[in-house]
C-alpha cells in the first residue's frame, strides 16, 4: 500500500519486511544505536514532523527504553530489536526512482587565535539575520557590508580548507600553539548555495567535479581571482566554538561516524531511522547500512536525498569523498506509529 502526502508534493512510501533490505544480514546494527540513543534525548520531548510523519513523544517511549537495554556491541540483540519495533517505509521520488547520496566529514584546518601574514583568512562567527532577513551575499561581506557586525572566530591559513569548511559544516583547527579547536555550523546567510566544483567543470576550468581539482586551479590564481571564484558562490556559512569532541548535528545531539544521516527535513524527520543502499560509486564501496537522519545540508534537498557523515582524519575524508551516487533509502517507523495504519488500509 501506498501512503501520499499533498503537503508539498506526492511522495509514495511503502511498507516492506526488513528482510528484503538489501544487505541487511550483513550490517552491523549495534553501531547505530548510540546514533539512536542521541536522538532519544529529543524524541522523547518533541514532535517529529515531516511529509506524512506526524509522531509524538509517546511513540518514542518504549522503543528508547528498549534501545537502551541492549548491550554494547551485541549484534544480534540489535538487529532484533530492530526487526521487533520498527517496520521499514520505503521512500520514492514521484516517477519511482533514485535519489542522490553523497559523504561529508569534518575538516581539518590548520588555525591562529590572531592573524598574520600566514593565517590571513577569517572563519566567522555568525552575526544573527534579524527578522530572518538574508544577509548580504558573500562578494558583499568581503567587501565589508556587515562592518563591525562581522567578528572572526579565528584565522586559517587556506582558502580553499576555510571552503571545504563551509561544505562539511564542521571542523577541527589545529592552532599554532599546540591545541586543537572544535567549530561548528552556527548559521547562513540566506542565499543558495553554488557547488563551484560544478560551475568550473561545465566552463572546462577544471577536468572533475573533485576538490583535488578545485583545489589545484585555485591555487594556481593570483589571489583577487581566487576571491572573485570563491564569490561566484553567494552563500556564507558561519562558525561558532564547539564544545565537546564530536561534532553536533542540526537535531542538536553529537553526529556518529558512519552512522549519521543529513537530509532534507522536510521530507525525512531529524531522529528517523534510515536504511540505506547506495551501490558502489566512483572509488567506493556500496553503502548499505542503518543510520539515523540527525542533520540537514544547504545542498541536501528533494525526498530522496541524503549525506553521509564518516568522521575525522584521512580515511573519513576518503569515504566521503567517494559516496556519490544514486541509491535508495528505507524509513524505518516505529510500529506504534500511525503510518502504519494508514499505509495498511
Amino acid at each position: 500500500m501506498i501512503l501520499r502526502s499533498s503537503s508539498v508534493r506526492d511522495v509514495p512510501r511503502t511498507a516492506v519486511s526488513p528482510t528484503i533490505l538489501p544487505g541487511w544480514s550483513q550490517d552491523k546494527q549495534a553501531e547505530a544505536v548510540p546514533a539512536l540513543l542521541h536522538s532519544c534525548r529529543v524524541l522523547s520531548n518533541q514532535r517529529m514532523i515531516a511529509i506524512g510523519i506526524d509522531a509524538t513523544p509517546d511513540d518514542w517511549i518504549d522503543v528508547c527504553a528498549a534501545a537502551a537495554s541492549i548491550a554494547p556491541g551485541d549484534q544480534v540483540a540489535a538487529r532484533r530489536f530492530f526487526e521487533q519495533w520498527f517496520t521499514p517505509v520505503k521512500v520514492e521520488t514521484e516517477n519511482g526512482g533514485t535519489g542522490r547520496f553523497t559523504g561529508y566529514y569534518e575538516a581539518q584546518l590548520r588555525g591562529s587565535r590572531k592573524p598574520s601574514k600566514r593565517y590571513n583568512v577569517p572563519i566567522y562567527a555568525y552575526p544573527g539575520r534579524p527578522s530572518g532577513a538574508a544577509l548580504p551575499t558573500r562578494a558583499q561581506i568581503a567587501r565589508g557590508a556587515l562592518g563591525k557586525r562581522l567578528k572572526p572566530l579565528l584565522w586559517v591559513d587556506s582558502e580553499f580548507d576555510a571552503y571545504v569548511l563551509e561544505i562539511q559544516g564542521s571542523g577541527r583547527v589545529h592552532m599554532e600553539d599546540g591545541s586543537t579547536v572544535g567549530i561548528g555550523y552556527a548559521g547562513q546567510n540566506g542565499h543558495r548555495f553554488v557547488d563551484l566544483t560544478a560551475v568550473l567543470s561545465r566552463k572546462g576550468a577544471i577536468s572533475d567535479r573533485s576538490f583535488e581539482s578545485l583545489k589545484r586551479y585555485l591555487e594556481r590564481l593570483p589571489e583577487q581571482r581566487r576571491q572573485a571564484v570563491l564569490n561566484a558562490n553567494p552563500s556564507q556559512v558561519f562558525f561558532r566554538l564547539r564544545e565537546g569532541k564530536d561534532p553536533v548535528g542540526a537535531q542538536g545531539v553529537p553526529l556518529t561516524a558512519g552512522r549519521s544521516l543529513a537530509v532534507d527535513p522536510r521530507h525525512v524527520p531529524l531522529g528517523a531511522l534510515v536504511w540505506l543502499h547506495v551501490p558502489r560509486g566512483p572509488g567506493g564501496d556500496d553503502v548499505r547500512r542503518l543510520v539515523v537522519a540527525q542533520d540537514t545540508g544547504g545542498a541536501i534537498t528533494g525526498p530522496v536525498r541524503g549525506d553521509v557523515f564518516w568522521g575525522h582524519g584521512d580515511e573519513a575524508r576518503g569515504r566521503a569523498m567517494a559516496t556519490n551516487a544514486a541509491g535508495q533509502y528505507y524509513m524505518l517507523v516505529p510500529k506504534t506509529h500511525t503510518i502504519l495504519t494508514q499505509l495498511n488500509r
